[in-house]
């Protein structure tokens, strides 16, 4: 009769797989909007190291590749074929990169603002 009265393993053993299912999904998700947040910051970071270094330099373009801050000088130009404005050139990567990677003198090293 003792043994009736006890609970049987298997509900235990399922709901302890279900919270574990939806605790992995649950962890899986947040690590990804932490990426996400991440991401963010960092793109933040970027910009207002920018915005600091352009008004130590007095409102020049600033952007920043792998790390490294440049200092725009030019308006627009043309790279591979496309006009890319100096404002828009810290989103366009690509174009970035090429400036970089040729050693363009329309891209100048600055000191990065403390």
């Amino acid at each position: 009769m003792a043994a009736a009265n006890k609970p049987a393993p298997e509900p235990t053993i399922e709901s302890l797989t279900a919270d574990n299912a939806r605790l992995t999904q649950e962890n899986t998700q947040l690590r990804e909007e932490l990426a996400a947040a991440q991401v963010v910051i960092a793109e933040q970071g970027e910009a207002l190291a920018n915005a600091e270094a352009a008004q130590a330099v007095d409102k020049v373009i600033i952007v920043t590749y792998d790390g490294k801050q440049y200092r725009v000088l030019g308006k627009q130009f043309n790279i591979k074929g496309e006009l890319v404005k100096a404002e828009e050139l810290g989103k366009n990567k690509e174009a970035l990169q090429h400036l970089v990677d040729t050693k363009s003198g329309l891209l100048q090293p600055v000191a990065k603002a403390k």
